[in-house]
């Protein structure tokens, strides 16, 4: 017998909610009960009124909900009833605004699992030192299980709360994460580099993600302590003066295209990095190694082989005039970097084969 898992999501017309959408509609082992937004002039319309691409896809409506709002008492009462009594919540709302919503849902069966940035660090200090804000519910921040299931899949199995990575830390601990088999061996100090696509900033228009001012460029920006160095320091043990990164937005819409410089202590040939990035993803569906000695299209991790799909390509090379070593990975933000790490963490939670309906997203190289 098929399981079938009701399922909600509260935050349904931004970026992450509609990749959200375009995954579970699809899901065989999902039953959406629910997609909030906030707009009122979209309550009770269909879901493609907001999101062409799903036309006769589904034909579930939006619902009423506003956590920041105290003042649609009935519509956030009714709604959350129905979040109690679901099997799983998705939280596709921008971070800060999670906090009301979860505060709501724990003490009940409901299993959460929050796309911001709330609950992903165990040190609430950290909170205050990137967010510039203090974490109102400290004493839940142990419960959650960062949703990366290369790392962690053994607790998600068990876990009630989970905090999905963002999408840059996800590229930054997937194209590093396999240095950690040689932290016993050298010493080393990695700077990244981040090219970001424009559906990053969200779905809410700002001048920055303007067309006009993206278009053509390639502009830095968090040149130095991105807040999501925190996840990536806490996630592979580093020290944070031995790791730093610095973010670039070019002119794509989906994708996040990553390269780690790092410098060790000791000279390192490329079949040791052979031997840890097979040992680290050699059972992993949804990592690929592209590290060939000849160039072109496909050779080294690139956006365009990813768009569209839950796989992060990560891969490797040694400059061997300054002993510098590369480690490169490139993922879809709103998939492997989102909705992605969020899908397969549920279904390990629910215990289904955790590549369901994921690896129908193929990738295309001519998406975009």
């Amino acid at each position: 017998m098929t399981r079938i898992i009701k399922a909600g999501i509260i935050g349904g017309t931004g970026y992450t909610g509609l990749s959200l959408l375009e995954v579970l509609t699809r899901h065989k082992n999902v039953e959406l009960q629910f997609a909030t937004t906030r707009r009122r002039k979209l309550v009770g319309k269909p879901i493609h009124r907001e999101h062409p691409n799903l036309l006769g896809l589904t034909d579930l409506k939006f619902s009423l909900y506003d956590p920041m709002n105290p003042a649609l008492t009935e519509g956030n009462k009714t709604l959350m009833n129905k979040a109690r009594e679901s099997d799983v919540v998705f939280i596709g709302v921008p971070s800060g605004a999670s906090f009301n919503i979860t505060k709501d849902l724990v003490g009940y069966n409901t299993k959460i699992i929050d796309t911001s940035a709330d609950f992903r660090l165990k040190d609430p200090a950290l909170y205050k030192e990137y967010y510039n804000r203090e974490h109102p519910l400290p004493d839940l921040l142990n419960e959650y299980v960062y949703g990366l299931p290369e790392l962690h899949r053994e607790e998600l199995k068990k876990a009630k709360y989970v905090a999905c990575p963002g999408c840059n830390s996800t590229a930054m601990i997937l194209a590093g994460y396999p240095l950690t088999k040689l932290q016993g061996y050298m010493n080393f100090t990695i700077v990244y580099n981040i090219m970001t696509g424009s559906s990053e900033a969200g779905a809410e228009p700002k001048r920055a993600s303007h067309h006009s001012e993206r278009s053509g460029v390639a502009r830095p920006y968090y040149v130095k302590k991105h807040r999501h160095l925190a996840e990536v320091r806490q996630e592979l043990g580093f020290d944070p003066s031995k790791l730093s990164a610095s973010m670039f937005a070019i002119p794509m819409v989906r994708g996040v295209e990553c390269i780690g410089h790092v410098f060790p202590d000791r000279t390192v040939e490329e079949k040791e990095l052979w031997k840890v990035f097979r040992e680290a993803y050699r059972n992993e569906q949804f990592v690929r190694i592209r590290a060939k000695k000849t160039g072109g299209p496909g050779s080294l991790p690139d956006v365009k082989y990813v768009r569209g799909s839950n796989f992060c390509d990560v891969g490797f090379f040694v400059d061997a005039e300054s002993g510098r070593i590369g480690v490169i990975s490139a993922l879809d933000n709103l998939m492997k970097g989102d909705v992605g790490n969020a899908v397969q963490s549920m279904n390990i939670m629910f215990g289904l084969d955790e590549a369901t309906r994921l690896m129908d997203m193929v990738p295309s190289s001519l998406y975009e």
